[in-house]
């Protein structure tokens, strides 16, 4: 971490450096409504105080109709705002409660756009409002592309229900109508805080395109729209139309897009933080150096890839060709694509160095480990990543009947959630930059350990301790019996459970706050995308003993209540806090 006096000249460097480019816009250096939001500085994210910030999160995507066409429909989940606002209220808590600091949506416009790109209210636009909110209040950064296609389109006639990806970026006038689009979100006046959505503080980052492509010389001549774009550029140059000149049109073109996008987000006076997606590992090559190029040429302020371990191990069409992929090593794989350009190591080259990089979707696909998450979040940090979002969160609604690649949920994937925390701290605590650890599958850090072949991982500091499973048997770390949280599976040297669910315990000074998940039981296959019914079984009536030691908390004269709402039950009266019965729900031991 850095030290103070580092910090205190980072701030000045930065605020210096914020203000004379504002000045230089002819902008004010503070915004009119007060709000903070963020800024990227030298290859790192800071807030508008000057504070370094990392954000780890999930894509969280109740307002596409993807989503609710996928997997809400076939639960009887209407099509309606408030349906779906009642997902935002469901599952934004147990995101808050995994340690999420952002949430990501990639925006699909065919959900509330018309043939020419204005915008149309509709249950998914009202939703989007209605998150945003709702991120705002807990403290949530909200992170979205503007532009993405998933089949689903809530209005048909919508342009980008109708185009292609590549159309995006190539044909002239789907690129007007995306201005129009991104123009008129940017300045919506978000129903539920009044603010116009340049100026939300809860937005933190602006992505152009989820998954970005453009055409090759020879897809580009059957469609007229592109090609005839291609053509004029051609003759304004005075070159002849041939395959040579089709990479320099493409670098030159897309750095056009890119930087008129650019224009439109500063011109509606949106201070966030742009970025342009480079997809996945592999994507660079001769044949794309050209894109490379035009965004490195670019005005954005970062770039993002995304992070599928096990993706190369299955079939394209993986949901159909599903693959149990949990016990897989990929250590090798990690170092691999870490140190070649083509895979993850051009975002250490040195011209990527003043850009911020994010990660704009990752999975451990199709594995329900409990060391990986932690391993990807020190190599993400390695790579200099300042933003990193799974994809994509299960829904409650839903998640009993989940199975396939990409599977993070509270309740049914317990041991794989209390890894996604413990990720989440090593990733917050990993200085940027840090060198990779080719040895990362048994590695003990200062406040974390990670074992592939226990399955276990840990976060051990002085305010908290997390664990993905039984570790009385192993806990390399220090363990602080002083710890004002604990979130866990199974027991440790603090807590006896034998329950297989998580629990959250919080030390609030008079009270203990003490949740219990419930049972979870694997009744299918959780890898396998193809199976019907029920996959996860909950038990939410299901009695354990648990006992508690921790300092502040010793022999004395304690009330267990049990809490429902704003209702308290008093359940028993305690001299210790050893072999409490609990069940599913919440509870409060009272001094």
């Amino acid at each position: 971490m850095r030290t103070a006096n580092i910090r205190t000249a980072m701030k000045i460097h930065f605020c210096f450096a914020a203000i004379l480019v504002l000045v230089m816009a002819g902008c004010s250096a503070v915004r009119d409504d007060g709000q903070d939001t963020l800024h990227a500085f030298d290859g790192k994210l800071y807030s508008l105080s000057g504070e370094e910030l990392s954000l780890w999160g999930v894509n969280f995507q109740p307002c596409l109709s993807w989503e609710y066409h996928s997997r809400l429909e076939r639960h009887g989940i209407q099509e309606t705002s408030e349906a779906l606002k009642k997902v935002v209220d469901d599952n934004l808590p147990e995101v808050l409660r995994m340690g999420a600091n952002a949430i990501r949506c990639h925006l699909t416009p065919a959900d509330f756009t018309d043939a020419d790109g204005n915008l149309v209210e509709t249950p998914y636009l009202h939703t989007l409002d209605y998150m945003i909110a709702q991120a705002a209040e807990h403290d949530i950064h909200v992170i979205l592309a503007f532009i993405n296609h998933m089949g689903h389109a809530y209005i048909p006639e919508s342009v980008f229900n109708h185009v292609t990806r590549e159309d995006w970026i190539q044909d002239p006038d789907v690129v007007a109508k995306s201005r129009t689009y991104i123009r008129g979100l940017l300045q919506r006046i978000n129903s539920y805080t009044g603010r116009r959505y340049a100026d939300e503080p809860a937005i933190a980052l602006w992505e152009l395109i989820n998954e970005p492509a453009m055409y090759d010389w020879d897809a580009a001549q059957s469609h007229e729209n592109a090609f005839n774009a291609y053509k004029a550029w051609a003759k304004q140059h005075s070159y002849a139309v041939s395959q040579g000149n089709w990479p320099a049109y493409r670098e030159e073109s897309l750095k056009a897009y890119i930087d008129g996008m650019y224009s439109i987000v500063r011109e509606c006076s949106a201070k966030q933080p742009v970025i342009w997606s480079h997809n996945w590992h592999r994507y660079r090559s001769s044949a794309t150096m050209d894109i490379f190029n035009a965004a490195l040429a670019s005005s954005v302020d970062g770039v993002s890839f995304c992070c599928y371990p096990g993706q190369d191990l299955v079939t394209q069409d993986y949901w159909n060709h599903p693959k149990d992929l949990t016990d897989e090593d990929y250590s090798e794989w990690f170092d691999k694509w870490y140190g070649e350009v083509s895979g993850y190591g051009w975002a250490r080259l040195p011209e990527y160095a003043d850009r911020i990089k994010t990660v704009y979707e990752f999975e451990t696909f199709f594995n329900q480990s409990a060391y990986l998450y932690p391993a990807m979040a020190l190599y993400f940090r390695s790579l200099g990543v300042s933003s990193a979002t799974m994809w994509t969160y299960t829904m409650q609604e839903y998640a009993p009947w989940h199975s396939g690649s990409h599977f993070l949920s509270l309740t049914c994937t317990p041991h794989k959630t209390a890894s996604f925390m413990v990720a989440g701290e090593i990733f917050r605590h990993t200085e940027p930059g840090t060198a990779w650890n080719s040895g990362v599958n048994e590695q003990i850090g200062p406040n974390y350990a990670i074992s592939r072949s226990r399955d276990l991982s840990i976060w051990s500091d002085e305010e908290q301790l997390i664990y993905t499973g039984d570790i009385t048997q192993w806990a390399p770390v220090e363990i602080s019996a002083g710890v004002k949280k604990i979130a866990g599976v199974g027991s440790s040297p603090l807590v006896e459970y034998d329950g297989t669910g998580m629990y959250f315990i919080e030390d609030k000074g008079n009270e203990l706050l003490i949740t219990v998940e419930p049972d979870h039981t694997w009744v299918g296959e959780p890898w396998n995308s193809r199976q019907k019914g029920l996959v996860s079984q909950l038990d939410y009536d299901a009695a354990h003993k648990m006992s508690v030691s921790m300092d502040a908390w010793p022999k004395g004269r304690y009330t267990l209540f049990r809490i429902d709402g704003d209702e308290r039950t008093v359940i028993s009266e305690l001299s210790d806090l050893t072999g409490m019965t609990v069940s599913p729900g919440k509870y409060a031991v009272v001094r």
